[in-house]
């Protein structure tokens, strides 16, 4: 037989139970951080956090009846850094969030950036003193930004790198540790025994093996970091930039290293191609259509809309027309006189495409330096062949240029009168003037020259197949 009394009693004890210890059961759950601003007197400040490039803001914070700032969260937020700062004022505090270290209190003096305090968490109390270590060595170093010595700039960043490796190596395991370490500032290694482009080519080298030593790639927080953008900037701008062979590689090693499901991978993906869809040089090119052939499908980037993808399918389709080594597209164009010319058919050693613009400053810049290059190597059975990009009804604009720019003496100057040909979508032309250097079978050489660097570059590829 069932006792009740004995039940009754039994719910009594768990309920007892549940009040006196609920609260410490679930006392960590979420996100639960107690802000004392001092020497602020709005009502409000911001939680914020970097995107990759972008700021998020994360939340208006509202002063409460105890004076204080509350940033509570039933669930948890993304373990990263995160930044307290006021709409009035140009500072910010930065504070750290993971999983495990999200309920803390902080005291910040707004008229003091360095004066901040934190109570109850191990990854902020790193930070901050390390932080403050920083400043105070910037400080007895007399701020080598100041200073128009090299030697006594690079000093100053020795020591901060090694105070920056002791903070890392002491808190192994920490995002502090992490944030710290990716601080840490590029100094070129000493290579012995070297000289001269054999020392800078060794250099380079290294840098491109080990410049992103101090971040990883397929840690959840690198996508908050800031300094994780910045450096990855700086790689691909200031480095591989130097040595476009190794840039696909590299881009293919990065992806890979983010992992193809994380957050890394889903912001920068696109950023890259929307980085390499501008392209300055004609090795960029190259490297959009790379990445949007590789990785822009369903299986790989499942997160973009079909039409998305479409979209840099086709753009990947108009570059990879005029890629060095195809054949130029097909395309038939008029001269001042309505006579015909197919690109094609123009029988030259060399040919010397020019796409330009009536008024533009940059495509007059250019014409005296393609009548030197004619001049000189007309002999070579070298022909310039302009192409006004004014079409229609306006191409009259083009002869009138042709005759101010003193352009008569070039081989051919075309148009598209009829405005039918799409001439400069299958050139995958943007700005002007852009010149191609076409050999006899028709194959493009190279796009995108500079017109002060037509002359080099021709002689480099003259070099280049009498070696062969």
């Amino acid at each position: 037989m069932i006792d009740i009394q004995k039940i009754k009693i039994m719910k009594a004890i768990l309920f007892y139970i549940f009040i006196v210890f609920g609260n410490t059961l679930f006392a960590n759950e979420g996100v639960q951080i107690e802000i004392t601003a001092e020497n602020h007197r709005a009502d409000s400040i911001f939680v914020s956090y970097h995107y990759g490039k972008e700021i998020v803001v994360l939340d208006t914070l509202w002063r409460n009846e105890n004076g204080k700032f509350l940033l509570a969260s039933e669930g948890d937020f993304p373990i990263g850094l995160y930044y307290i700062g006021t709409f009035s004022q140009r500072k910010l505090f930065p504070f750290i969030i993971t999983p495990e270290d999200d309920h803390f209190k902080l005291r910040l003096d707004f008229a003091n950036k360095n004066n901040w305090e934190v109570e109850d968490s191990k990854e902020n109390k790193i930070y901050r003193h390390y932080l403050l270590s920083a400043a105070e060595s910037k400080r007895n170093q007399n701020m080598y930004k100041f200073s128009r010595k090299f030697d006594k700039r690079d000093s100053v960043i020795n020591y901060l790198n090694n105070l920056r490796r002791e903070y890392a190596e002491q808190n192994k395991g920490t995002l502090a540790a992490l944030i710290i370490k990716g601080e840490i500032e590029w100094m070129d290694p000493i290579i012995e025994n070297a000289k001269g482009l054999d020392k800078r080519g060794e250099i380079l080298d290294y840098k491109i093996d080990h410049f992103l030593d101090n971040i990883e790639l397929n840690n959840p927080a690198s996508i908050r970091l800031v300094n994780v953008y910045q450096k990855l900037t700086e790689y691909l701008d200031r480095v591989v930039h130097l040595k476009p062979k190794v840039v696909i590689p590299k881009l293919d090693s990065l992806l890979g290293a983010m992992g193809y499901k994380s957050e890394m991978f889903k912001y920068y993906l696109p950023y890259f191609e929307k980085k390499y869809s501008f392209a300055f040089q004609p090795w960029v090119d190259n490297v959009y259509v790379h990445l949007v052939r590789k990785y822009y499908n369903k299986d790989i980037a499942y997160w973009l809309t079909d039409k998305e993808i479409e979209r840099a399918n086709a753009n990947a389709d108009r570059k990879e027309a005029t890629l060095p080594g195809k054949i130029i597209p097909d395309v038939t164009l008029t001269d001042k006189n309505d006579k015909q010319v197919r690109l094609k058919d123009i029988d030259a050693e060399y040919m010397i495409l020019v796409f330009w613009r009536p008024g533009c400053s940059h495509c007059r810049h250019a014409m005296p330096f393609l009548r030197d290059f004619q001049k000189k190597y007309k002999k070579r059975g070298v022909k310039i062949v302009t192409t006004c990009t004014r079409q229609r009804s306006d191409t009259y604009r083009c002869w009138d240029g042709v005759k101010s720019e003193k352009m008569e003496e070039f081989d051919y100057n075309l148009a598209d009168k009829s405005g039918k040909t799409n001439f400069l979508r299958k050139y995958n032309i943007g700005g002007v003037p852009n010149i191609f250097i076409i050999d006899k079978d028709k194959k493009i050489i190279t796009k995108k020259v500079a017109p002060t660097l037509l002359e080099d570059k021709f002689e480099e590829i003259l070099s280049a197949k009498s070696s062969k």
